[in-house]
């Protein structure tokens, strides 16, 4: 039984995922710093903004659940300020770990996994339009999702012949807007599902629409 590590398990994108995994057979762990209200799946304490903590996490699960082969991370830290450079040094570093750092070393520890399992395995990064619009007020947020965006695109190439896939996930609107803090968990579960399982690396930028699935949009650096 193959085994899902979801990375920032909120109530809405991660437990959906949590969910739709499991009716199809799977395996789940869960991995945040505070254990979501309605769920029985092994969850694991984890704080996103120290990654020198990832190698352990991936150790624990591995131990106690199952080497995962489809890792979501989703985990993100935003914080708005007036002034584009107002963050403070320390909220600036807590920001980039959480929404980047910790995002490689988990693809790391992944595909250290599956090189040791001989597993072809999904790594799923819940991203949004921000690696190719910007807004000032969240600029360090901004830095992260596109800095993971980076990471998932050379994966992507670089780990194709091995059989390993790598995800950008993108939920839009219909006519390409950023859908914000409407995200559809379910709609979310679905596609990351299709990801998983689909046996080739698809595009690695998944632009996708609600009951719609996968929608290219021609929007690169807008």
């Amino acid at each position: 039984m193959a085994t899902i590590l979801i990375i920032g398990a909120g109530e809405n994108i991660g437990l959906s995922t949590a969910k739709r995994f499991a009716n199809a057979g799977y395996k789940v762990a869960l991995a945040s710093r505070t254990k979501p209200a309605a769920t029985a799946h092994k969850h694991f304490v984890f704080d996103a903004s120290q990654p020198s903590s990832v190698p352990s996490l991936f150790a624990e699960v591995t131990s106690s659940v199952g080497p995962p082969s489809v890792v979501v991370y989703n985990a993100a830290d935003r914080i708005a300020t007036e002034d584009p450079l107002g963050l403070s040094l320390d909220d600036f570093q807590q920001t980039m770990a959480i929404n980047s750092t910790s995002g490689f070393v988990a693809a790391k520890e992944a595909v250290k996994s599956w090189t040791q399992t001989g597993t072809k395995g999904t790594f799923i990064f819940t991203g949004n339009k921000l690696n190719v619009i910007s807004y000032p007020s969240v600029l360090a947020f901004g830095m992260g999702k596109s800095a993971a965006a980076s990471l998932i695109r050379s994966a992507a190439l670089g780990y194709k012949e091995k059989g390993y896939k790598f995800y950008y996930v993108d939920e839009r609107t219909d006519t390409g807007d950023p859908v914000a803090l409407d995200r559809n968990g379910e709609a979310h579960a679905e596609h990351f599902i299709n990801l998983a399982e689909s046996v080739e690396q698809g595009p690695w930028l998944q632009t996708f629409v609600k009951g719609k699935g996968y929608k290219a949009f021609n929007d690169i650096h807008e």
